[in-house]
């Protein structure tokens, strides 16, 4: 299972992943979202976390530091995804769906999205698990 990080080490990563490639912390920082805008130290002491959590590698070059990610911005959303999943509606999708639609969370627009590319996804991949 892989571990989830802080909201705000999601943010730093967020804005690494946004970088698409190997990315500078003035770079990284250029990625955050307003209400993150951290001192220098207080941003790399989230890369140094993020590093010592195996979710990014550090390598000099020259005088800075290149930051790259180490975890597919994919992987980490689908792994806390399944585990909110199962922690937070015992594994029922459509509790969750439900839950976003209830409280207005989720547009009736959205729904129609998600409705199209269901149907998209099932039609692409015939065999799933019928229950």
């Amino acid at each position: 299972m892989m571990e989830q990080l802080s909201r705000s080490e999601e943010q730093v990563m967020a804005a690494l992943w946004a970088c698409s490639r190997a990315a500078t912390r003035r770079e990284i920082a250029s990625h955050l979202p307003p209400e993150c805008r951290w001192a220098d130290s207080t941003l790399l002491n989230f890369l140094l976390r993020l590093e010592k959590k195996n979710f990014v590698r550090t390598e000099k070059q020259g005088n800075k530091n290149l930051y790259t990610p180490l975890v597919r911005r994919l992987t980490y959303c689908g792994a806390v995804s399944q585990a909110h999943l199962q922690t937070l509606y015992g594994g029922d999708i459509r509790a969750m769906v439900r839950a976003l639609a209830d409280t207005g969370r989720m547009t009736y627009a959205d729904t129609e999205r998600l409705l199209r590319w269901l149907t998209e996804y099932q039609a692409a991949n015939p065999e799933y698990d019928y229950e």
